[in-house]
């Protein structure tokens, strides 16, 4: 059964508990990007989330910087470092949530997808391991953007 919690989120429903932790609440500025952003951006409206927007990512799409950035398709390394390069952003100490590939095994080495966010300033708060996927929580690091080589 689920019930609302402190926050006035509903528990029980995996990425509400996901973003409740991330601290995103139902008055956060949320906004959705990628090829399943209208489905997110209904799903979030129907569940209470009040500030939510669908932003077209790449260079010269105005954006403003959101509380949290929900990434609504499959990232990979390469359509991740263009969205982190050419926006949509998070402000400082946002979040950002998206959904990867399980890397190949890489034992003793760092994920790819973690250094490329550290790379362009978000520590990995996060990651939850599926069977063909990865869901990752990142917050935006105040100060510690640095362009990727």
């Amino acid at each position: 059964m689920t019930q609302d919690g402190p926050n006035g989120l509903r528990t029980g429903d995996p990425l509400i508990s996901l973003l409740a932790q991330a601290q995103v609440t139902k008055t956060s500025v949320i906004r959705v990007t990628g090829s399943s952003g209208l489905s997110a951006l209904l799903w979030l409206c129907r569940h209470g989330f009040d500030q939510v927007g669908y932003v077209k990512s790449g260079q010269g799409c105005p954006h403003e910087e959101a509380d949290a950035l929900l990434i609504a398709h499959t990232c990979d390394e390469p359509t991740l470092r263009r969205l982190l390069t050419t926006g949509p952003h998070v402000r400082e100490g946002g979040v950002l949530v998206f959904q990867s590939p399980v890397p190949a095994s890489a034992i003793g080495r760092k994920d790819p997808i973690h250094r490329l966010l550290e790379d362009h300033g978000y520590a990995v708060e996060r990651c939850v391991h599926g069977a063909h996927r990865e869901v990752h929580v990142a917050r935006r690091v105040a100060h510690a953007w640095r362009k990727a080589a």
